[in-house]
């Protein structure tokens, strides 16, 4: 005779499965004037009337791909040898690189082959890591984030001059904050970009990666990038006591240290940005208010996630995750936020 299957279902897993329904509840209770997903874009599928799943480790979507060697720090490496053979020489097309026409209907896709071609082929000193990370994290958010703006400005009535500011916070480099103009050439937008880094110091290697953008994309210049030395509190206070314009403000932020992440999201919020994206890391500490069960059982990354995205939800933002591929990090979540109008 044939014994019966037993389907059993582990403490944990069903604990697990509980506390996500109700969390799914929670958020569409809340949801207040949060639009129908059908009108939600999202990275992982098409739009549908239901909830997709979330990828913690999706594959590449741009044009510099690693390998996942266990440590990201093996990556650490000029974006120059990304592309030598094995013999030490430049790869095909690379030794013979030209600089291109770009214009407003070059796709994306090419606009970012031909920016990591023209570093590479001149040696700039960024890593191959970085690079990947900060086109990973623009193709994550970048349309999201500039449509809301497109909305704010067009629910703002804001018909003459349209502009919006991309303001990369903790910016490093600036590399992820210029990718945003540079993808974006004029008359692709019906408004104009500028963008805005904010650090404690300009690096060098800062001056150096524009003017070699440039040479791709020349409207990514001195008048449309803007540098400037401060630290987060000393730019935030001076932002919020200026004058309000009709500028539509993109908020990006890729790893701001622990509670820094917290400090450019109260500023999206107090400010009304348009659109808040951020890759958080180092969570020491990041997640108290949660619940000790939630922390215990989603740990202490994903519990302060998920705050702060009920901060943004309870502000007016619709709120979503979305990660980039663990070979260039393993704080590879983001959180992408749009002011609903």
């Amino acid at each position: 005779t044939l014994e019966p299957v037993a389907l059993t279902i582990t403490h944990n897993s069903l604990l697990r499965m509980i506390v996500t329904v109700v969390a799914t509840l929670l958020l569409a209770l809340r949801a207040g004037r949060m639009p129908p997903l059908s009108q939600v874009p999202t990275p992982y599928s098409a739009s549908k009337n239901q909830i997709t799943s979330f990828d913690d480790n999706p594959p590449f979507k741009g044009v510099v791909v690693l390998e996942d060697l266990g440590s990201p720090d093996l990556h650490r490496y000029r974006i120059r040898r990304y592309f030598l053979d094995d013999s030490g020489k430049l790869m095909k097309p690379l030794s013979e690189y030209e600089v291109p026409s770009i214009t407003s209907s070059t796709s994306t896709e090419n606009i970012l082959k031909h920016i990591v071609n023209r570093l590479a082929y001149l040696d700039a000193p960024v890593d191959t890591k970085e690079v990947a990370e900060s086109i990973e994290f623009y193709l994550r958010s970048g349309k999201r984030a500039i449509g809301a703006a497109r909305r704010v400005l067009k629910n703002g009535n804001v018909t003459d001059d349209q502009s919006m500011v991309v303001k990369d916070l903790c910016s490093g480099h600036g590399l992820t904050g210029m990718l945003f103009a540079a993808c974006n050439p004029p008359g692709r937008l019906k408004a104009s970009m500028r963008v805005l880094l904010v650090d404690r110091n300009e690096p060098q290697s800062h001056s150096i990666l524009r003017d070699l953008i440039s040479e791709v994309c020349p409207w990514v210049n001195q008048d449309t990038v803007q540098f400037v030395d401060a630290d987060l509190d000393e730019y935030v206070t001076k932002s919020l006591s200026d004058d309000a314009t009709n500028e539509a403000s993109i908020i990006i932020s890729t790893h701001a240290c622990g509670s820094l992440t917290d400090d450019v999201i109260s500023y999206a919020v107090n400010s009304r940005a348009s659109s808040v994206s951020v890759m958080p890391c180092c969570y020491t500490g990041t997640a108290k208010g949660a619940p000790y069960g939630v922390q215990r059982m989603f740990g202490v990354s994903a519990s302060a996630d998920i705050m702060r995205s009920f901060l943004l939800h309870d502000n007016g933002y619709h709120v979503d995750f979305a990660a980039i591929p663990k070979a260039i990090t393993p704080m590879n979540r983001l959180i992408v936020a749009e002011r609903r109008c």
